[in-house]
Protein backbone atom coordinates (compact mmCIF):
# COMPACT_ATOMS: atom_id res chain seq x y z
CA UNK A 1 0.00 0.00 0.00
CA UNK A 2 1.09 3.61 -0.62
CA UNK A 3 1.78 6.11 2.12
CA UNK A 4 -1.03 8.52 3.02
CA UNK A 5 -0.88 12.27 3.71
CA UNK A 6 -2.87 13.07 6.87
CA UNK A 7 -3.48 15.94 9.25
CA UNK A 8 -3.49 15.25 12.98
CA UNK A 9 -6.72 16.49 14.63
CA UNK A 10 -6.20 15.08 18.14
CA UNK A 11 -3.07 14.56 20.25
CA UNK A 12 -2.23 11.27 21.89
CA UNK A 13 -0.89 9.06 19.11
CA UNK A 14 2.56 8.33 17.66
CA UNK A 15 4.09 7.36 14.34
CA UNK A 16 5.76 3.99 13.77
CA UNK A 17 9.02 5.30 15.24
CA UNK A 18 7.43 6.46 18.50
CA UNK A 19 7.37 10.16 17.61
CA UNK A 20 4.27 12.03 18.84
CA UNK A 21 1.75 13.29 16.29
CA UNK A 22 0.82 16.90 17.07
CA UNK A 23 -2.64 18.26 16.45
CA UNK A 24 -2.70 20.72 13.54
CA UNK A 25 0.39 19.32 11.82
CA UNK A 26 0.44 17.16 8.72
CA UNK A 27 2.32 13.89 8.19
CA UNK A 28 2.94 11.20 5.61
CA UNK A 29 2.18 7.85 7.25
CA UNK A 30 2.21 4.19 6.29
CA UNK A 31 -1.20 3.24 4.87
CA UNK A 32 -2.25 0.83 7.63
CA UNK A 33 -1.30 3.21 10.44
CA UNK A 34 -3.01 6.13 8.71
CA UNK A 35 -6.14 4.07 8.27
CA UNK A 36 -6.26 3.04 11.92
CA UNK A 37 -5.69 6.60 13.16
CA UNK A 38 -8.38 7.88 10.78
CA UNK A 39 -10.91 5.31 12.02
CA UNK A 40 -10.07 6.21 15.62
CA UNK A 41 -10.58 9.93 14.97
CA UNK A 42 -6.99 11.09 15.41
CA UNK A 43 -6.27 12.22 11.83
CA UNK A 44 -8.18 13.56 8.86
CA UNK A 45 -7.61 13.04 5.13
CA UNK A 46 -8.79 15.08 2.16
CA UNK A 47 -10.22 12.03 0.42
CA UNK A 48 -11.30 8.99 2.42
CA UNK A 49 -11.34 6.86 -0.71
CA UNK A 50 -7.59 6.36 -0.22
CA UNK A 51 -8.58 3.65 2.24
CA UNK A 52 -10.87 1.78 -0.16
CA UNK A 53 -8.00 -0.32 -1.48
CA UNK A 54 -8.06 -2.59 1.54
CA UNK A 55 -8.67 -6.25 0.76
CA UNK A 56 -10.25 -6.55 4.20
CA UNK A 57 -13.55 -5.02 5.24
CA UNK A 58 -12.18 -3.20 8.26
CA UNK A 59 -15.61 -1.94 9.28
CA UNK A 60 -17.24 -5.35 9.63
CA UNK A 61 -18.88 -5.75 13.05
CA UNK A 62 -16.95 -8.82 14.17
CA UNK A 63 -13.51 -7.19 13.89
CA UNK A 64 -13.20 -6.82 17.68
CA UNK A 65 -13.87 -10.53 18.13
CA UNK A 66 -11.25 -11.40 15.53
CA UNK A 67 -8.69 -9.14 17.21
CA UNK A 68 -9.54 -10.71 20.57
CA UNK A 69 -8.89 -14.14 19.09
CA UNK A 70 -5.31 -13.11 18.29
CA UNK A 71 -4.71 -11.31 21.58
CA UNK A 72 -5.76 -7.71 20.89
CA UNK A 73 -8.72 -6.78 23.07
CA UNK A 74 -10.45 -3.60 21.98
CA UNK A 75 -11.15 -2.71 25.60
CA UNK A 76 -7.39 -2.47 26.20
CA UNK A 77 -6.38 -0.69 23.01
CA UNK A 78 -5.61 2.52 24.89
CA UNK A 79 -3.36 0.99 27.56
CA UNK A 80 -1.76 -2.13 26.14
CA UNK A 81 1.58 -0.39 25.60
CA UNK A 82 3.23 3.00 25.45
CA UNK A 83 5.61 4.38 22.80
CA UNK A 84 9.14 5.58 23.47
CA UNK A 85 9.58 9.16 24.65
CA UNK A 86 6.18 9.41 26.29
CA UNK A 87 4.40 8.49 29.53
CA UNK A 88 4.59 4.81 30.40
CA UNK A 89 7.30 4.10 27.81
CA UNK A 90 8.55 0.53 27.84
CA UNK A 91 5.61 -0.64 29.96
CA UNK A 92 2.15 -2.01 29.28
CA UNK A 93 -0.96 -3.80 30.43
CA UNK A 94 -1.26 -7.54 29.94
CA UNK A 95 -4.39 -8.96 28.37
CA UNK A 96 -6.36 -10.12 31.46
CA UNK A 97 -6.85 -13.55 29.92
CA UNK A 98 -3.07 -14.05 29.82
CA UNK A 99 -2.05 -12.84 33.29
CA UNK A 100 -0.45 -15.72 35.25
CA UNK A 101 -2.35 -17.02 38.26
CA UNK A 102 -1.51 -15.08 41.40
CA UNK A 103 -0.73 -11.72 39.78
CA UNK A 104 -3.09 -8.76 40.18
CA UNK A 105 -2.83 -5.26 38.71
CA UNK A 106 -2.12 -2.50 41.22
CA UNK A 107 -4.42 0.51 41.53
CA UNK A 108 -3.87 2.71 38.45
CA UNK A 109 -2.10 -0.01 36.47
CA UNK A 110 -4.01 0.81 33.26
CA UNK A 111 -3.23 4.56 33.39
CA UNK A 112 -0.05 5.60 31.55
CA UNK A 113 0.27 8.68 33.75
CA UNK A 114 0.10 6.66 36.96
CA UNK A 115 3.15 5.52 38.93
CA UNK A 116 1.66 2.02 38.90
CA UNK A 117 1.16 1.79 35.14
CA UNK A 118 1.90 -1.80 34.10
CA UNK A 119 2.68 -2.78 37.70
CA UNK A 120 1.28 -6.00 39.18
CA UNK A 121 1.49 -7.52 42.63
CA UNK A 122 1.92 -11.15 43.61
CA UNK A 123 0.07 -11.04 46.96
CA UNK A 124 1.42 -14.38 48.16
CA UNK A 125 4.95 -12.96 48.25
CA UNK A 126 4.34 -9.20 48.18
CA UNK A 127 6.34 -9.00 44.95
CA UNK A 128 5.84 -6.12 42.51
CA UNK A 129 6.37 -7.01 38.85
CA UNK A 130 6.38 -4.88 35.70
CA UNK A 131 4.76 -6.00 32.47
CA UNK A 132 6.93 -5.40 29.40
CA UNK A 133 4.73 -5.84 26.30
CA UNK A 134 6.06 -7.47 23.14
CA UNK A 135 7.78 -5.06 20.78
CA UNK A 136 9.70 -4.99 17.52
CA UNK A 137 13.05 -3.25 17.13
CA UNK A 138 15.25 -2.12 14.26
CA UNK A 139 18.92 -1.29 14.77
CA UNK A 140 20.32 1.46 12.57
CA UNK A 141 23.17 0.74 10.17
CA UNK A 142 23.21 4.07 8.36
CA UNK A 143 21.88 2.38 5.22
CA UNK A 144 18.65 0.77 6.40
CA UNK A 145 16.61 3.92 6.91
CA UNK A 146 18.03 4.65 10.35
CA UNK A 147 21.19 6.44 11.41
CA UNK A 148 24.01 4.29 12.76
CA UNK A 149 23.04 3.06 16.24
CA UNK A 150 19.60 4.62 16.14
CA UNK A 151 17.14 2.17 17.68
CA UNK A 152 13.52 2.20 16.59
CA UNK A 153 11.00 0.45 18.84
CA UNK A 154 7.48 -0.36 17.64
CA UNK A 155 4.93 -1.99 19.92
CA UNK A 156 3.42 -5.18 18.56
CA UNK A 157 0.25 -4.98 16.48
CA UNK A 158 -0.72 -7.92 14.25
CA UNK A 159 -1.97 -5.48 11.63
CA UNK A 160 1.53 -4.05 11.25
CA UNK A 161 3.43 -7.32 11.29
CA UNK A 162 3.92 -7.74 7.54
CA UNK A 163 5.02 -4.12 7.21
CA UNK A 164 7.49 -4.44 10.08
CA UNK A 165 9.02 -7.63 8.72
CA UNK A 166 9.40 -6.07 5.27
CA UNK A 167 10.99 -3.01 6.86
CA UNK A 168 13.69 -4.98 8.66
CA UNK A 169 12.23 -5.07 12.19
CA UNK A 170 12.75 -8.02 14.51
CA UNK A 171 10.82 -9.33 17.50
CA UNK A 172 12.95 -9.06 20.62
CA UNK A 173 14.39 -12.46 21.59
CA UNK A 174 13.17 -11.97 25.17
CA UNK A 175 9.59 -12.61 24.05
CA UNK A 176 10.30 -16.14 22.78
CA UNK A 177 9.63 -18.85 25.33
CA UNK A 178 8.71 -22.51 24.98
CA UNK A 179 8.54 -22.32 21.21
CA UNK A 180 6.07 -19.42 21.12
CA UNK A 181 6.25 -15.64 20.92
CA UNK A 182 4.63 -14.35 24.09
CA UNK A 183 2.58 -11.17 24.42
CA UNK A 184 5.22 -9.81 26.81
CA UNK A 185 7.03 -10.69 30.00
CA UNK A 186 6.66 -9.83 33.68
CA UNK A 187 9.96 -8.76 35.26
CA UNK A 188 10.57 -8.01 38.92
CA UNK A 189 10.53 -4.30 39.62
CA UNK A 190 13.19 -4.77 42.31
CA UNK A 191 16.05 -7.16 42.96
CA UNK A 192 14.97 -10.08 45.12
CA UNK A 193 15.11 -9.93 48.89
CA UNK A 194 13.94 -12.37 51.57
CA UNK A 195 10.29 -11.92 52.51
CA UNK A 196 9.34 -14.71 54.90
CA UNK A 197 11.50 -17.27 53.14
CA UNK A 198 10.37 -16.28 49.64
CA UNK A 199 12.52 -14.47 47.08
CA UNK A 200 10.42 -11.33 46.67
CA UNK A 201 10.53 -8.13 44.66
CA UNK A 202 9.80 -5.49 47.32
CA UNK A 203 10.83 -1.89 47.74
CA UNK A 204 13.43 -1.14 50.42
CA UNK A 205 14.38 -4.80 50.80
CA UNK A 206 17.86 -6.05 51.61
CA UNK A 207 19.00 -7.68 48.36
CA UNK A 208 19.79 -11.38 48.42
CA UNK A 209 23.28 -12.50 47.46
CA UNK A 210 24.98 -15.72 46.45
CA UNK A 211 27.34 -15.53 49.43
CA UNK A 212 26.89 -16.44 53.08
CA UNK A 213 28.23 -13.06 54.24
CA UNK A 214 25.43 -10.95 52.77
CA UNK A 215 21.71 -11.79 52.82
CA UNK A 216 22.38 -15.32 51.53
CA UNK A 217 20.19 -17.39 49.23
CA UNK A 218 20.39 -20.18 51.81
CA UNK A 219 18.20 -18.16 54.20
CA UNK A 220 15.21 -18.82 51.88
CA UNK A 221 12.81 -21.74 52.07
CA UNK A 222 14.56 -24.92 51.00
CA UNK A 223 18.02 -23.40 51.61
CA UNK A 224 19.12 -22.78 48.00
CA UNK A 225 22.89 -22.95 47.51
CA UNK A 226 24.94 -19.81 48.05
CA UNK A 227 26.24 -19.94 44.50
CA UNK A 228 25.11 -18.57 41.16
CA UNK A 229 23.16 -21.72 40.38
CA UNK A 230 21.26 -21.27 43.65
CA UNK A 231 19.35 -18.37 42.05
CA UNK A 232 17.34 -20.87 39.95
CA UNK A 233 16.15 -22.67 43.08
CA UNK A 234 15.66 -19.40 44.95
CA UNK A 235 13.28 -18.19 42.22
CA UNK A 236 11.12 -21.28 42.72
CA UNK A 237 10.35 -20.25 46.31
CA UNK A 238 7.79 -17.91 44.71
CA UNK A 239 6.23 -20.57 42.48
CA UNK A 240 7.05 -23.13 39.81
CA UNK A 241 6.51 -20.82 36.83
CA UNK A 242 8.84 -18.11 38.14
CA UNK A 243 12.45 -18.25 37.02
CA UNK A 244 15.73 -16.44 37.49
CA UNK A 245 15.51 -13.70 34.87
CA UNK A 246 17.42 -14.04 31.63
CA UNK A 247 20.09 -12.08 29.83
CA UNK A 248 17.53 -11.76 27.02
CA UNK A 249 15.19 -9.85 29.33
CA UNK A 250 17.99 -7.71 30.76
CA UNK A 251 19.13 -6.76 27.24
CA UNK A 252 15.54 -6.01 26.21
CA UNK A 253 15.22 -3.56 29.10
CA UNK A 254 18.54 -2.00 28.11
CA UNK A 255 17.33 -1.59 24.52
CA UNK A 256 14.10 0.02 25.69
CA UNK A 257 16.10 2.44 27.85
CA UNK A 258 18.39 3.30 24.96
CA UNK A 259 15.51 3.94 22.53
CA UNK A 260 13.55 5.89 25.13
CA UNK A 261 16.55 8.11 25.75
CA UNK A 262 16.89 8.78 22.03
CA UNK A 263 13.23 9.81 21.81
CA UNK A 264 13.19 11.93 24.98
CA UNK A 265 13.95 15.64 24.47
CA UNK A 266 13.97 16.45 28.21
CA UNK A 267 13.29 15.03 31.67
CA UNK A 268 9.48 15.26 31.47
CA UNK A 269 9.02 11.53 30.84
CA UNK A 270 12.62 10.48 31.37
CA UNK A 271 14.04 11.63 34.70
CA UNK A 272 17.57 10.39 33.91
CA UNK A 273 17.71 12.28 30.59
CA UNK A 274 20.99 14.14 30.15
CA UNK A 275 22.69 15.56 27.09
CA UNK A 276 25.83 13.56 27.90
CA UNK A 277 24.98 10.72 30.29
CA UNK A 278 21.64 9.71 28.83
CA UNK A 279 20.92 6.40 30.58
CA UNK A 280 19.45 5.08 33.85
CA UNK A 281 21.46 5.84 36.97
CA UNK A 282 22.19 3.60 39.95
CA UNK A 283 24.14 2.70 43.06
CA UNK A 284 27.65 2.29 41.67
CA UNK A 285 30.19 4.74 43.18
CA UNK A 286 30.93 2.79 46.39
CA UNK A 287 29.24 5.54 48.40
CA UNK A 288 25.51 4.93 47.79
CA UNK A 289 25.44 7.28 44.81
CA UNK A 290 25.79 7.23 41.05
CA UNK A 291 29.27 7.93 39.69
CA UNK A 292 27.85 10.18 36.95
CA UNK A 293 24.96 11.85 38.79
CA UNK A 294 25.61 13.03 42.33
CA UNK A 295 21.92 13.87 42.87
CA UNK A 296 21.09 10.15 43.24
CA UNK A 297 21.32 8.81 46.81
CA UNK A 298 20.43 5.34 48.10
CA UNK A 299 19.72 3.97 51.60
CA UNK A 300 22.28 1.47 52.90
CA UNK A 301 21.29 -2.12 53.58
CA UNK A 302 23.97 -2.25 56.30
CA UNK A 303 26.58 -4.19 54.33
CA UNK A 304 29.53 -2.29 52.87
CA UNK A 305 28.05 0.27 50.45
CA UNK A 306 25.28 -1.94 49.18
CA UNK A 307 21.83 -0.35 49.23
CA UNK A 308 18.26 -1.36 49.80
CA UNK A 309 16.27 -2.19 46.70
CA UNK A 310 14.48 0.71 45.04
CA UNK A 311 15.60 3.09 47.79
CA UNK A 312 17.10 5.79 45.58
CA UNK A 313 16.01 9.41 45.63
CA UNK A 314 15.03 10.53 43.06
CA UNK A 315 13.67 7.04 42.36
CA UNK A 316 12.69 7.76 38.74
CA UNK A 317 16.33 8.30 37.79
CA UNK A 318 17.04 4.63 38.54
CA UNK A 319 14.34 2.94 36.45
CA UNK A 320 14.64 1.66 32.89
CA UNK A 321 12.24 4.32 31.57
CA UNK A 322 12.97 7.22 33.90
CA UNK A 323 9.48 6.99 35.40
CA UNK A 324 8.12 5.66 38.68
CA UNK A 325 6.38 2.80 36.87
CA UNK A 326 9.62 1.31 35.52
CA UNK A 327 12.01 -1.50 36.46
CA UNK A 328 14.51 -0.31 39.07
CA UNK A 329 18.21 -0.77 39.81
CA UNK A 330 19.47 -2.20 36.53
CA UNK A 331 22.60 -0.01 36.84
CA UNK A 332 24.78 -1.17 39.73
CA UNK A 333 23.63 -2.08 43.24
CA UNK A 334 24.08 -5.84 42.64
CA UNK A 335 25.19 -7.92 39.69
CA UNK A 336 22.24 -9.98 38.45
CA UNK A 337 22.51 -13.68 37.67
CA UNK A 338 20.99 -14.31 34.23
CA UNK A 339 19.94 -17.42 32.37
CA UNK A 340 20.18 -17.58 28.59
CA UNK A 341 23.87 -17.84 27.76
CA UNK A 342 26.62 -20.23 28.87
CA UNK A 343 29.79 -21.96 27.71
CA UNK A 344 31.51 -25.32 27.90
CA UNK A 345 34.90 -23.61 27.91
CA UNK A 346 35.23 -23.98 24.13
CA UNK A 347 32.11 -22.39 22.60
CA UNK A 348 29.32 -20.02 23.58
CA UNK A 349 25.73 -21.30 23.79
CA UNK A 350 22.32 -19.58 23.83
CA UNK A 351 19.06 -21.09 25.07
CA UNK A 352 16.87 -22.28 22.21
CA UNK A 353 13.64 -20.43 21.45
CA UNK A 354 11.84 -23.76 21.94
CA UNK A 355 12.86 -23.97 25.60
CA UNK A 356 10.72 -22.60 28.44
CA UNK A 357 12.95 -20.65 30.84
CA UNK A 358 10.96 -21.90 33.83
CA UNK A 359 11.83 -25.50 32.91
CA UNK A 360 15.59 -25.06 33.37
CA UNK A 361 17.06 -26.60 36.51
CA UNK A 362 20.14 -25.70 38.50
CA UNK A 363 22.41 -28.70 38.02
CA UNK A 364 24.93 -29.72 35.36
CA UNK A 365 24.12 -33.39 34.75
CA UNK A 366 20.47 -33.67 33.65
CA UNK A 367 18.88 -32.82 30.31
CA UNK A 368 16.78 -30.17 32.06
CA UNK A 369 19.82 -28.48 33.57
CA UNK A 370 21.03 -25.03 32.56
CA UNK A 371 24.61 -26.34 32.54
CA UNK A 372 26.54 -29.49 31.60
CA UNK A 373 26.79 -31.56 28.44
CA UNK A 374 23.27 -33.03 28.65
CA UNK A 375 21.73 -29.64 29.33
CA UNK A 376 23.63 -28.02 26.46
CA UNK A 377 22.55 -30.72 24.03
CA UNK A 378 18.88 -30.45 25.01
CA UNK A 379 18.42 -26.73 25.60
CA UNK A 380 21.01 -24.67 23.73
CA UNK A 381 22.18 -23.57 20.30
CA UNK A 382 25.93 -23.47 19.69
CA UNK A 383 26.98 -19.92 18.78
CA UNK A 384 30.59 -20.87 18.08
CA UNK A 385 33.94 -20.19 19.72
CA UNK A 386 33.41 -16.47 19.19
CA UNK A 387 30.31 -14.35 18.65
CA UNK A 388 30.68 -10.64 18.03
CA UNK A 389 32.84 -9.07 20.72
CA UNK A 390 32.67 -12.23 22.82
CA UNK A 391 35.98 -13.86 21.94
CA UNK A 392 37.30 -15.29 25.24
CA UNK A 393 39.98 -12.62 25.26
CA UNK A 394 40.13 -12.40 29.08
CA UNK A 395 39.85 -8.63 28.80
CA UNK A 396 37.43 -5.93 29.89
CA UNK A 397 35.90 -3.96 27.04
CA UNK A 398 33.44 -1.08 27.03
CA UNK A 399 30.14 -0.88 25.19
CA UNK A 400 29.78 1.69 22.42
CA UNK A 401 31.42 2.97 19.27
CA UNK A 402 30.77 5.53 16.58
CA UNK A 403 30.51 2.50 14.30
CA UNK A 404 27.59 0.07 14.51
CA UNK A 405 27.35 -1.53 17.97
CA UNK A 406 24.76 -4.32 17.50
CA UNK A 407 23.77 -6.52 14.60
CA UNK A 408 20.70 -5.42 12.66
CA UNK A 409 19.85 -8.96 11.57
CA UNK A 410 16.34 -10.21 12.24
CA UNK A 411 17.28 -13.91 12.43
CA UNK A 412 20.22 -16.24 12.95
CA UNK A 413 23.24 -15.80 15.19
CA UNK A 414 23.34 -12.04 14.70
CA UNK A 415 19.78 -11.71 16.00
CA UNK A 416 20.53 -14.02 18.94
CA UNK A 417 23.65 -12.03 19.83
CA UNK A 418 21.72 -8.76 19.76
CA UNK A 419 19.05 -10.39 21.92
CA UNK A 420 21.76 -11.29 24.44
CA UNK A 421 23.18 -7.78 24.33
CA UNK A 422 26.44 -9.00 22.79
CA UNK A 423 27.96 -6.20 20.70
CA UNK A 424 29.59 -6.60 17.33
CA UNK A 425 33.34 -7.14 17.24
CA UNK A 426 33.88 -3.43 16.57
CA UNK A 427 31.21 -2.21 18.99
CA UNK A 428 33.28 -2.00 22.17
CA UNK A 429 35.55 1.05 22.16
CA UNK A 430 33.28 2.76 24.69
CA UNK A 431 30.97 5.76 24.30
CA UNK A 432 28.80 7.85 26.61
CA UNK A 433 25.71 6.81 24.66
CA UNK A 434 26.20 3.31 26.09
CA UNK A 435 27.46 4.55 29.44
CA UNK A 436 30.91 3.09 28.72
CA UNK A 437 29.38 0.02 30.38
CA UNK A 438 31.70 -2.91 30.92
CA UNK A 439 31.81 -6.07 28.82
CA UNK A 440 33.92 -8.68 30.62
CA UNK A 441 34.99 -11.09 27.89
CA UNK A 442 35.70 -14.61 29.16
CA UNK A 443 34.50 -18.16 28.41
CA UNK A 444 34.80 -20.54 31.41
CA UNK A 445 33.18 -23.95 31.55
CA UNK A 446 29.64 -23.82 33.01
CA UNK A 447 29.70 -20.06 32.45
CA UNK A 448 26.98 -18.09 34.22
CA UNK A 449 26.34 -14.61 32.84
CA UNK A 450 25.79 -11.74 35.26
CA UNK A 451 24.57 -8.29 34.30
CA UNK A 452 24.36 -4.67 35.46
CA UNK A 453 27.34 -4.21 37.78
CA UNK A 454 27.48 -3.66 41.54
CA UNK A 455 27.72 -0.87 44.06
CA UNK A 456 31.42 -0.23 43.36
CA UNK A 457 31.59 -0.78 39.57
CA UNK A 458 31.59 2.97 38.82
CA UNK A 459 31.05 3.73 35.12
CA UNK A 460 31.48 0.06 34.18
CA UNK A 461 28.06 -0.54 35.75
CA UNK A 462 25.01 0.07 33.62
CA UNK A 463 22.05 -1.37 31.78
CA UNK A 464 24.34 -2.90 29.12
CA UNK A 465 27.03 -4.22 31.49
CA UNK A 466 27.75 -7.93 31.17
CA UNK A 467 30.29 -10.21 32.85
CA UNK A 468 31.12 -13.59 31.29
CA UNK A 469 33.76 -14.60 33.82
CA UNK A 470 31.81 -16.54 36.44
CA UNK A 471 30.74 -20.18 36.56
CA UNK A 472 27.60 -21.74 38.02
CA UNK A 473 29.45 -22.59 41.23
CA UNK A 474 30.79 -19.05 41.75
CA UNK A 475 29.67 -17.19 44.84
CA UNK A 476 29.61 -13.43 45.33
CA UNK A 477 28.42 -11.04 48.05
CA UNK A 478 27.53 -8.48 45.38
CA UNK A 479 25.73 -10.90 43.05
CA UNK A 480 21.97 -11.44 43.32
CA UNK A 481 19.03 -11.84 40.95
CA UNK A 482 15.48 -10.92 40.08
CA UNK A 483 12.63 -13.15 38.93
CA UNK A 484 10.53 -13.13 35.80
CA UNK A 485 7.46 -14.97 34.56
CA UNK A 486 5.80 -15.17 31.15
CA UNK A 487 2.10 -14.60 30.52
CA UNK A 488 0.19 -17.70 29.47
CA UNK A 489 0.14 -16.48 25.85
Amino acid sequence: MNDVFVTCIKDGRFDLFGRPLVSGLSYTLQWGLARDLWLAGYVSVTDSSVFDASSVDIRRPNLAAELAAIGIYSGYSESTSAPMGGPGAGMGVCNPAYVPDGLVGLSGYTDKMNANFGNYIHPASGSIMCFIPRYWYKWGTGSNGLAVNQCSIVQHDPRLQDFLIASGYAVERAFWDGGAIKSGVFADKYLCSNNGGIAASIKNGNPLSSNSAHNPFASLNGSPANAYYGALDAAKTRGSKFFCSSRFIFAALARLSYAHGQQSPNTTYCAWYDATNNFPKGCNNNALRDSQDASVLYVSDGYSYCAQTGSAVPFEKTTHNGQACGVADLNGLMWEINLGMTSDGTAYYAVKTSVAMSSLTSGNTLSTDAWGASGLAANYDNLGATVGAAAASSTTKSFGNAAQVFSELASGTGWTATGLGIPLFGGVLGTNAFGNDGFYDYRPNDMCTISGGHWYSSSYAGVWASHLGGARSTSGDSVGFRCAIYPTT
